[in-house]
């Protein structure tokens, strides 16, 4: 197995981990940050006639990713429209993740279904499969 398939691996293995052990939004929530820092700087870098400071920048990318969308900062450009539409999408992406995960979450605890109860049906699946 190659180095790639390995990291491949142990990154699918610790992202399980989080989703189970409910772990997961912290760092969701950093990369979410990340992206809106980023976009906010490509945007800053894209589009200096409608984002003539950094600042002006994040807050479009901020009320951008989280869908708020004032409206008081939209680009006017083509290309600052592109990226617009890029940050939109990835950031309806991120609030659905994260609201899925905080609402299986609660449903797992609420209901006494968690992984330890599926991990003992699991088994008994497999001892049934058993000739």
């Amino acid at each position: 197995m190659n180095s790639e398939a390995r990291f491949e691996k142990f990154v699918m293995k610790r992202f399980d981990k989080g989703l189970r052990t409910g772990r997961i939004l912290p760092p969701l929530l950093f990369v979410m940050l990340m992206l809106d820092l980023g976009f906010a700087a490509v945007m800053w870098l894209v589009d200096r006639k409608d984002y003539p400071s950094y600042g002006e920048a994040v807050w479009f990318a901020t009320q951008t990713v989280t869908t708020v969308g004032y409206g008081d900062a939209t680009p006017t450009t083509g290309i600052g429209r592109f990226f617009a539409s890029v940050l939109m999408l990835v950031g309806f992406a991120f609030l659905s993740t994260i609201t899925g995960i905080v609402a299986s979450a609660l449903v797992q605890r609420t209901s006494g279904h968690g992984p330890e109860r599926l991990d003992g049906l699991e088994a008994r699946v497999a001892n049934l499969e058993k000739p």
